[in-house]
């Protein structure tokens, strides 16, 4: 009788899917072993032990891609954890990553960051750091008939300033937003750098001030091309470049006759990777990587320049001007907050402290580009509409007050309006405050009126916002002349003085070049800025940059 099956295999059987289960494994280990390394890596990164935190500008991504390949092997192998970010949402990420190398599209971003999180540029710079990976020339992007403009004013950036400036010249900027890339910072900076470099710091806040009314700013990733007659777009080459061959008929390109606006790629590698000996050497590999085949093709596919290499080959490219003058210098951190302060009314929050010693008209500015002709402005009429324009331009959660020099009153002074948070109630009554504002017979009180401004701003000092005192005298008393009563006034500063809480103290003198010099001397220990004012103009400048965040030198 047979038996039934029991569904179990026969052991013949058994005997050989066993025989053949381990071949197959064999064959299997012994192609996981052909796959690694010598050295028993994979290859494909699975068994690196280290992973640097990136973060780079988005123009600059596939750069970093194409050098991180090159180090996915071998017993050292390094990974790549990449972030890509631009602009001030960049420099918020730094923390948060933990990130062992900042790659941003221009070195002035570094002024930004956490004190102490970057390797030190200004002494040899340990690892790299400040070593120019790639730049890309920003051109002046126009119609022919604009740019005939600029080239018969002078055509470079200052001449595109002036005309931004003159009225009816019918030339508008289009620049995309400072705050969000190089793009745009660079851009930006061009136009104040170059009044800057021509008429000093308070000419160009207030030109950069003015070319707002006639600015289309671009917030989104798109470049900044122009749409109309008229319009001069600022544009990077890396943008141009992938494109150059289908802009339409007309199009002309500008590099700068005077400077050349630069975007620097920089290697900016922390300092706390810097102290750790792994995560150093293979920062080192990495920096190294950049000088290899595939990232220098990477380079070149995105339009970007290997630093002192020429222009990479696009169809088209030759539309675009060799730059030849020289570069601006990188943007200094006070540079770039003047920048953000005329685009952003959020940069502009200050506890300002505005105090007014007006007691004469003689050697004081008068005349204005903006005034009637035949016309002649007095003083006070011209620190008025200053103080208006401070008014205007402070966004509301500000602290704003207006302090009057006034011989005679309790302490040498009137407050016509007590330092107060601004919204629509307190602007009105600072506007009331500003017409109130009047002249008053030569006498002391200013360096008492100083003293107790300072005091205040210290004692409702603000961690939000930037903290100053402003001081626009005609020093018709003579107060920089008595050597003494100066020296009283800096010893009570330097006694109130709180490190703290610092606070700026800018003083404008009016027409008295004389004066300024003696103060600028005199206060010199409370780091204070002082220059005078020759005409209106200089006036509404000084006012136009205190509140972009204090005036410095």
């Amino acid at each position: 009788m047979t038996k039934p099956q029991s569904g179990l295999p026969a052991p013949g059987v058994a005997l050989r899917a066993l025989v053949l289960l381990l071949a197959a494994g064999l064959l299997a280990g012994a192609g996981w072993f052909v796959l690694r390394d010598q050295a028993g890596n994979a290859g494909d990164g699975t068994d690196c032990r280290t992973t640097l935190r990136v973060i780079t500008a988005s123009s600059f991504s596939n750069v970093v891609s194409a050098a991180g390949r090159t180090l996915r092997s071998g017993r050292d192998c390094v990974l790549l954890d990449v972030t890509s970010a631009d602009g001030r949402p960049a420099v918020g990420q730094l923390g948060q990553v933990s990130a062992d190398v900042w790659i941003p599209d221009d070195d002035a971003w570094a002024a930004l960051a956490p004190p102490g999180f970057l390797v030190p540029t200004d002494k040899g710079g340990a690892l790299g750091a400040g070593q120019t990976l790639a730049t890309s020339p920003i051109y002046m992007v126009t119609d022919q008939p604009t740019a005939e403009k600029i080239k018969s004013a002078g055509g470079g950036w200052l001449a595109l300033a002036n005309l931004l400036d003159a009225k009816g010249s019918g030339v508008r900027l289009v620049v995309r937003d400072p705050s969000l890339s190089g793009d745009g910072l660079v851009a930006a900076g061009a136009v104040g750098e170059a009044v800057w470099l021509d008429k000093g710091m308070d000419a160009s806040s207030l030109a950069l001030n003015t070319s707002m009314a006639v600015t289309r700013t671009v917030n989104h990733d798109l470049a900044a091309t122009p749409n109309e007659a008229g319009e001069v777009g600022l544009v990077p080459e890396y943008a141009l470049l992938p494109t150059i061959r289908l802009a339409g008929p007309g199009r002309t390109y500008l590099a700068g006759a005077d400077h050349t606006a630069l975007m620097r790629y920089t290697w900016l590698p922390s300092a706390a990777a810097a102290r750790d000996p792994q995560r150093a050497a293979a920062l080192r590999r990495l920096f190294d990587a950049f000088a290899g085949t595939e990232a220098r093709q990477a380079l070149a596919a995105g339009g970007l320049r290997a630093p002192g290499q020429a222009r990479p080959p696009f169809d088209g490219a030759a539309a675009l001007p060799e730059p030849t003058a020289q570069p601006f210098d990188v943007l200094a951190a006070h540079h770039i907050q003047h920048i953000f302060a005329t685009w952003d009314p959020e940069d502009r929050r200050s506890n300002l402290l505005i105090i007014v010693d007006i007691s004469g008209v003689a050697s004081s500015p008068g005349t204005s580009s903006s005034a009637p002709p035949g016309g002649r402005q007095q003083p006070i009429d011209v620190v008025r509409t200053g103080c208006r324009v401070v008014g205007d331009l402070m966004p509301v959660g500000s602290v704003l007050g207006l302090w009057e020099v006034s011989p005679g009153q309790p302490g040498g002074y009137r407050k016509l309006l007590p330092s107060n948070r601004l919204d629509d109630v307190s602007r009105t009554a600072y506007g009331r405050a500003v017409t109130a504002l009047s002249v008053h017979k030569a006498g002391a009180g200013l360096f008492d009126t100083i003293v107790a401004g300072y005091q205040s701003v210290r004692d409702d000092w603000h961690d939000d916002m930037f903290n100053q005192i402003f001081i626009l005298t005609d020093d018709q008393n003579k107060d920089s002349a008595n050597a003494q009563a100066t020296a009283e006034m800096v010893q009570k500063l330097s006694g109130l003085k709180d490190t703290e809480r610092p606070i700026t103290i800018s003083v404008v003198v009016l027409g008295r070049k004389d004066a300024a010099d003696r103060l600028k001397t005199a206060l010199q220990p409370m780091g204070a800025y002082v220059d005078n004012a020759v005409s209106a103009d200089d006036v509404q400048a000084s006012f136009i940059h205190v509140v972009a965040g204090g005036l410095h030198e």
